[in-house]
């Protein structure tokens, strides 16, 4: 069945105004997912003025038990729907499905943890002398542009929305291009189910970042821009808001460190590298552990046995039961990781992998074979740069100083992952490494109440979980009375 993916204006669904078709089609079979008319800069326009709109004339910047009602019923609106939505964004992504329904759970999850926080958005007073009251006190923003990623878009979105209502404020949504079937159905199924949320609070607008990403970015109406993304991208977003000197929150590339201390348990880190390269998602994740820093007295035992659980994964369709490893999200991708195959191939060892799968099953979608290079030089170029792909680094180190040297040195600093017995030695090496959140003994965890950093190129802004968001889409106020 193919989706007719819209705009959403106003509360309607509306076709983008340039007449263009464009179709999405499933990058493991090539079977049609949906289509859509793409939007125009004035598309841009009339949704930001719906979102404006509904700022200033509508009760949701003010009245907090309507924000907790409609943030609860988006959460039961996505439980409700989540088998459908994640068929849907793994027909458009490729990833695998089990990967799609922990997403949603997740999303459900985030409006949830928020819908309990609308009301902590409290202040404090204080009398600075006796004839003053001072009052502090944080207020909405006003209309917020999130700009959402492709690699997983509902999830993704959830974390800026969700903060981003409960703070009272509106929103207009740019989807990636290779994923707004997805983010039009998530968004339609919240609507249609949640009953009492005001017209134009959530407006969606379908197009290329380049005529709908850079109008939402420039736009003076726009008083807020979270984007997820490339680092690339992000330096042009920042570069665009800065017009207006905008406030914006970046979430952008990371090029994890996986550290393999000598003590770790061997079986349980192995197990570690492979969940945290993310091939799920064919290594399509900002978090993905693609740099493994193996101590030298157990370099050579895992990296047997990550090779051999690898070479031995499933490769195929994501809708497919028993399939561990999903295709690149186009044909651009497809290239582009390839590419950095071959540079691989130029510095280090191939030790499985390597191949574009193009043959029988794999015929009609973008497949790479998982991919592990070993002996890596640090400084190589499949070390130090993001592939988003499933190609994974060996790394051979003699010890922790030189590993914590190895991990802080590319321009990311997102997150890492630590493996070992010592937890000393873990919490110790944790403090020297720049990334926003550091894993001990365990891999890719995150909790909506828990705030996650970024460091160096991996982002600015400020943070996407925790009561802390609230704090980054909301302005402060300070209130002073004369009381003599």
């Amino acid at each position: 069945m193919s989706i007719e993916a819209k705009n959403i204006i106003d509360g309607e669904f509306i076709e983008g105004s340039t007449g263009e078709k464009r179709e999405r089609c499933n990058p493991a079979t090539g079977e049609l997912v949906g289509s859509f008319i793409a939007s125009t800069s004035e598309d841009v326009e009339d949704a930001i003025y719906s979102a404006r709109k509904a700022f200033e004339d509508s009760p949701w910047a003010t009245d907090t038990k309507l924000r907790v009602r409609v943030l609860r019923e988006m959460s039961e609106a996505i439980l409700h729907n989540l088998e459908h939505l994640s068929k849907i964004q793994t027909s458009e992504n490729g990833k695998i499905l089990q990967d799609s329904r922990r997403e949603l759970t997740s999303a459900a999850d985030l409006f949830d943890y928020y819908s309990g926080l609308v009301r902590s958005v409290t202040g404090r007073t204080h009398m600075p002398d006796n004839n003053t009251m001072s009052f502090v006190i944080r207020e909405p923003i006003g209309v917020v542009g999130i700009i959402a990623p492709w690699n997983a878009p509902m999830v993704l979105l959830a974390r800026s929305l969700a903060p981003a209502l409960a703070a009272g404020n509106t929103v207009v949504i740019k989807p990636a291009s290779y994923t707004p079937v997805s983010i039009f159905e998530f968004l339609k199924h919240i609507l249609e189910d949640t009953k009492h949320i005001p017209k134009g609070v959530i407006n969606l607008v379908i197009g290329s970042g380049e005529t709908v990403g850079a109008a939402l970015v420039k736009h003076k109406e726009v008083d807020f821009i979270s984007f997820t993304g490339s680092t690339n991208a992000g330096a042009i977003v920042m570069q665009e808001a800065s017009v207006n000197i905008k406030r914006l929150s970046l979430e952008l590339g990371g090029k994890t460190p996986n550290i393999i201390l000598e003590d770790a348990d061997i079986e349980s880190a192995v197990q570690g590298a492979i969940r945290g390269s993310m091939l799920g998602s064919a290594g399509q994740i900002c978090f993905a552990g693609t740099r493994v820093l193996i101590h030298n007295k157990i370099y050579e035992e895992v990296k047997d046995q990550i090779v051999d659980i690898i070479s031995k994964l499933k490769i195929g369709n994501g809708m497919d039961e028993g399939v561990d490893v999903g295709p690149v999200v186009s044909k651009g991708q497809l290239k582009n990781v390839m590419n950095y195959i071959s540079e691989g191939k130029k510095v280090a060892k191939l030790l499985t992998g390597g191949k574009h799968l193009n043959k029988n099953e794999h015929s009609k979608g973008y497949f790479i074979e998982p991919t592990i290079f070993g002996d890596v030089p640090p400084e190589s170029k499949i070390a130090q740069e993001e592939i988003f792909g499933p190609v994974i680094s060996l790394i051979r180190c003699r010890n922790t100083v030189e590993m914590a040297n190895i991990a802080n040195n590319t321009k990311f600093g997102l997150s890492a992952a630590i493996w070992t017995k010592k937890i000393g030695d873990a919490l110790r090496l944790a403090r020297k490494i720049k990334a926003g959140i550091v894993w001990i003994n365990t891999y890719g965890k995150m909790y909506s109440e828990a705030e996650t950093g970024t460091y160096k190129q991996s982002g600015i802004g400020g943070t996407l979980r925790g009561i802390e968001a609230l704090n980054t889409f909301s302005e402060i106020k300070n209130i002073l009375i004369n009381i003599e």
